[in-house]
């Protein structure tokens, strides 16, 4: 019941939390309607485009049936309500020590004139969506249980061919989006703090698709179907970024309207996470997804966030 029902259920509540905001906000209205015709082009197309692609690219030469009992066999015996729980636990105290580090790092910065929000980012990251998911819920593969080791080998250790042909639709997706948006806002210029900042947003990107795709869309998929679990895991992953997005240096939206934030992380992170998910699900292949959202931070770096647009 659940499996059948939980892409209905997902997309039901993801269009009642955009709906209900663009329906009562008039600001939120008036901002979609000036930059639809960039949020179409340069975000929402690129990534349907993408998408199809990964499906005919997968169906054409992949042996996803095959992956998904490779899969299934990964998480056999694993307790995943449990497992989902904890996660629940751990995205709860990643949502809380980022805005604590984020004040305290706010306040020291004041007085040593550094700034330390990507600290905050990386540091609250780095333990509890990397860290403490892999030692006390899954640790490289053994729950709690002791249940099995195979599911970070999928994931991590690809060496089946088909499984990266995932960079074909990756680098259709980077090319639209490119040529949308480097003829209007350019690309950053190279200096070592771009290195840096790209170096930390890499790391952050591996912490995040670890835990959102890796970790609990893989669980869900298990208890509610494919789509149910790539939309439900989605909707989890943009309604992270717009709570987190006032004290995150990596995700600032403009506004700080609940409603409004909130409706244009769906619209903004939540198709970018469609994307992200499906291909987790086509090839299993979690480099993929870095790969994809390190091009994607490359090339939305110059623009300016008020338009909605982000990684």
């Amino acid at each position: 019941m659940v499996r059948r029902w939980g892409l209905v259920v997902g997309l039901a509540v993801a269009a009642l939390v955009i709906a209900l905001p663009i329906a009562l906000h008039p600001v939120l209205r008036a901002d979609l309607a000036e930059e639809t015709g960039l949020l179409l082009f340069a975000g929402w197309a690129p990534l349907l485009i993408g998408g199809i692609m990964a499906w005919a690219v997968v169906r054409g030469f992949g042996d996803r049936d095959r992956l998904d009992r490779r899969v299934r066999q990964a998480l056999d015996g694993h307790p995943l309500t449990r497992e989902l729980v904890w996660l629940g636990v751990f995205l709860a105290c990643f949502v809380l020590l980022i805005i604590l580090l984020s004040q305290v790092f706010q306040l020291y910065g004041a007085h040593t004139g550094a700034d330390l929000n990507m600290s905050a980012s990386l540091v609250s990251r780095l333990l509890f969506l990397f860290t403490l998911p892999i030692l006390v819920m899954d640790r490289s593969g053994i729950t709690v249980d002791g249940k099995g080791t195979a599911m970070p080998a999928v994931a991590l250790k690809v060496s089946t061919p088909w499984r990266w042909l995932g960079l074909i639709p990756a680098a259709v997706v980077l090319v639209l989006a490119g040529y949308s948006l480097i003829p209007r806002v350019g690309l950053p210029p190279l200096s070592l703090s771009l290195i840096g900042f790209v170096l930390a947003f890499a790391l952050i990107a591996l912490c995040e698709e670890i835990f959102f795709r890796a970790m609990l869309q893989t669980r869900l998929e298990v208890l509610m179907g494919r789509w149910g679990g790539i939309v439900a895991a989605t909707v989890v992953f943009a309604l992270t970024y717009a709570i987190v997005q006032p004290f995150d240096e990596v995700s600032q939206l403009p506004g700080d309207d609940a409603g409004y934030v909130i409706a244009l992380s769906l619209l903004s992170y939540g198709p970018a996470g469609l994307l992200y998910g499906y291909l987790w699900s086509c090839y299993r292949n979690l480099w993929l997804n870095v790969i994809i959202r390190i091009g994607m931070f490359i090339v939305l770096m110059p623009l300016d966030l008020d338009i909605g647009i982000t990684t």
